[in-house]
């Protein structure tokens, strides 16, 4: 490649960035435009949508694109007939701007693939455009209307997206300083930094290794000191014969050596201690600054919406608006684009099955415009995203009649159907409660894709419906899918490893609270019955089941994926971990109830199992007799403070298992709230917290005669002595660093408290 043909492809991206911004641009201000807003405000708009034309104009004649020049410079005459006040901003006008913008972008998908638009479409349009600018009536309209969800008109910069040329439209914030990286280096320096972590936790084992090995050095000490008397009344004497003397000699000599040894193995100890938290500290930092490379503002993906739903509304004649919040909100690359699809099938349910037409809402005593909420926020480890509306709500008799006549359900049943297991009907493949077939509606898919997708990232999907109100749908997911966070467990003496994201309890059931449904054993989860079966079975690693004593009870795990639940018996909880996930190579690419594998510091393999497969695994067996019991909480009662979502779940579960009552919070603010509002035997906090961190809290419960006896035990990653001092002298009756973090000390120490 000489270096003209290096230079033409090197502005040929740079050129593909600077359009993808301008769109993006385009379409956000002929949203606001449309809205009609106060003359002041729609100035400005015009001047942007102005300057926007002109740079995509230049921008393509720079790189010699004619046809997208062409268009550019059409639409760039009618924004100045806008400005002028020569024409207004009618509907039937800004109908063109949009078709234009997304011509801008299909001449250059087309450019890029290396094929070229009809000719008609491009005059067709172009006349339109000239129309437009002169005042005159626009042409009959000849392209298509933008209906797909799936290719919006400007889609979101990616991280491979190169930063936007220096002409480009001023930005709302303060610009930061970029370099263009390829996404595989990131995945590649990732997958990197993952065996760095592998490593940091060899050296954990080692360390624990070394610690056992000391230990017993230790024990040795203490028994020879119990019989040290005996060999110092043997010290040699002359008439001692040559064996005995030198086997007295040997025994100093060894006593020596272990004493030596016992103050090596001590300094190593403390040496190798010492580096494993530097290590630590690099590999869990290291990790995090690599993820947050990889972490994407989620506005990108949202950005296109608007957009779109407004072309549907349209389309389908009905009044709406989009309203969008949390676009700030940052989510791994792959998450980001593996949500795309569930959120596009989402939002066209909310356009065709949600929201009312204007008549019917008015009719109800609604606004004739309809509202679809999408939001998203941080909450711990994971992201949660929300699509409401505030349309008619969804008619469950329908659904089941649906479900019925679509062969979906048998005939017969739909009537014994509850409202949960309705609900479920609404994800099931080739259900449709539309009579005809459109673009949007009347296939039997759609949300159905949205339980597949969530499934493959371990993500859960709730959804709330009222009728008449409007309808909520919730997916929690995963913030990275590059590493996890797994709790281990064992079944039939092997070890495995279930995706926190997914496990929603931890139970300790006895036999006689375990009942059944439909003939298949089950336990109850609130007021929910939860079918049960071995986690051994499902996995095909043996048939039988550990008999239990009268009394003892049994572990329990609940896991729950998109909107479905379903409780497995282990054989005993091990833990939980991050790791880093490890795919199983082509020809394992789909082994049935396992994702992936990982490498435990100790060097062992251990798989990491799909919750998805495990539910639609899960077999029936003989259930028990006795019917299902509610659980009760067990007393005392123990507030768990964390900020992170994963750490409270293991937290909580660990206090239940271990027979306390659990409420959990946030942040400090939000505890202190529960503190003065309900009664509890302990608090347990962390330290970093958005509002109001644990030391704070921690001097507000202590200084307060109320409280002053609650039991306050302070769980954190902060390791130093200061720290450790600061929390001690704020009142906390003991202090333990998730670094070393053992569940038995937060137990022993709780017990120590409270009893």
């Amino acid at each position: 490649m000489n270096g003209n043909e290096e230079l033409k492809r090197e502005l040929m991206v740079t050129f593909q960035g600077e359009l993808a911004d301008h769109l993006a641009a385009l379409n956000d201000g002929l949203l606001a435009l449309e809205t009609d807003p106060p003359q002041q405000e729609r100035d400005a708009l015009l001047a942007d949508l102005f300057r926007a034309a002109h740079s995509i104009k230049g921008g393509a004649q720079v790189v010699e694109l004619k046809d997208l020049e062409l268009i550019a410079h059409r639409l760039e005459d009618a924004f100045g007939a806008l400005q002028r006040g020569e024409i207004p901003p009618s509907p039937e006008v800004l109908d063109v701007a949009f078709a234009a913008a997304d011509a801008l972008q299909e001449v250059m998908d087309a450019h890029l693939e290396g094929r070229k638009l009809p000719g008609e479409r491009t005059r067709g349009l172009l006349g339109r455009l000239e129309n437009a600018a002169g005042g005159r009536p626009p042409a009959p309209k000849q392209e298509p209307a933008a209906q797909e969800m799936a290719r919006p008109a400007a889609a979101p910069p990616t991280a491979e997206t190169p930063p936007p040329v220096p002409h480009a439209p001023p930005r709302k914030a303060a610009a930061e300083e970029t370099v263009r990286v390829a996404t595989g280096k990131l995945d590649a320096l990732m997958s990197g930094m993952g065996e760095l972590v592998v490593a940091q936790m060899r050296f954990e084992q080692r360390l624990s290794e070394l610690r056992d090995l000391h230990a017993g050095l230790v024990a040795w000490q203490k028994a020879w000191r119990r019989t040290r008397g005996s060999y110092r009344r043997l010290q040699p004497r002359p008439d001692d014969s040559p064996e005995m003397s030198a086997l007295l000699a040997s025994v100093g000599q060894s006593e020596r050596a272990l004493t030596d040894a016992g103050s090596a193995a001590e300094d190593l100890v403390r040496r190798l201690a010492k580096d494993c938290r530097q290590l630590g500290l690099l590999s869990e930092d290291l990790p995090d600054a690599v993820r947050r490379t990889r972490m994407q503002p989620i506005a990108g993906l949202f950005q296109p919406f608007p957009r779109v739903v407004r072309d549907l509304a349209r389309e389908r004649g009905k009044e709406m608006d989009l309203v969008v919040e949390g676009g700030e909100t940052e989510v791994d690359r792959q998450v980001l684009e593996a949500l795309k699809d569930p959120l596009t099938h989402m939002l066209r349910n909310a356009v065709d099955h949600g929201i009312e037409a204007p008549e019917r809402r008015e009719a109800a005593g609604k606004p004739r415009r309809g509202t679809i909420r999408l939001r998203a926020a941080q909450k711990g480890d994971a992201i949660v995203v929300e699509v409401a509306d505030d349309g008619a709500g969804i008619d469950l008799d329908r659904v089941r009649r649906a479900a019925a006549e679509g062969g979906v359900i048998p005939a017969g049943r739909a009537g014994a159907l509850d409202r949960e297991q309705s609900l479920d009907l609404v994800f099931r493949s080739g259900l449709s409660t539309h009579a005809e077939v459109t673009d949007l509606s009347g296939r039997g898919v759609g949300l159905d894709v949205v339980r597949e997708n969530l499934e493959r990232l371990h993500g859960m999907i709730a959804l709330e419906t009222e009728p008449g109100r409007g309808t909520t749908f919730t997916l929690t997911l995963p913030l990275t899918i590059a590493t996890s966070h797994v709790l281990l467990v064992e079944a039939a003496g092997q070890t495995v490893a279930v995706p926190t994201t997914t496990v929603e309890r931890i139970l300790r059931v006895s036999v006689d609270q375990v009942g059944s449904v439909a003939g298949r054993p089950a336990v109850r989860l609130g007021e929910r019955p939860v079918l049960l079966a071995p986690l051994a079975q499902v996995l095909e690693l043996g048939d039988g089941e550990p008999a239990l004593a009268p009394g003892e009870r049994m572990p329990v795990v609940v896991i729950g994926v998109a909107e479905k639940r379903s409780a497995f018996r282990v054989d005993g909880l091990l833990g939980t971990q991050e790791v880093i996930i490890k795919g199983l190579g082509r020809q394992l690419s789909r082994v049935r109830n396992v994702a992936g594998a990982t490498i435990l510091g100790s060097g062992k393999v251990v798989m990491i199992l799909n919750p998805a497969d495990l539910i639609k695994s899960a077999p029936g067996i003989r259930a028990a007799p006795a019917p299902v019991q509610v659980e009760q909480a067990a007393q005392p009662r123990v507030l768990v403070v964390d900020d992170s979502i994963t750490t409270r779940t293991l937290e909580k579960n660990i206090l239940e298992n271990a027979g306390y009552e659990v409420v959990t919070a946030g942040d400090g603010e939000e505890a202190w709230a529960l503190v003065q509002n309900a009664s509890f035997n302990a608090v347990v906090a962390d330290i970093k917290m958005p509002r109001m961190d644990g030391f704070v809290l921690t001097e507000k419960v202590k200084r307060d005669e109320r409280y002053r006896e609650l039991p306050l035990v302070l769980v954190t990653s902060l390791e130093s002595r200061q720290d450790k001092t600061r929390g001690l002298e704020a009142g906390a009756d003991a202090y333990i660093t998730k670094g070393s973090f053992d569940q038995r000390e937060l137990l022993a120490t709780l017990e120590r408290l409270i009893g």
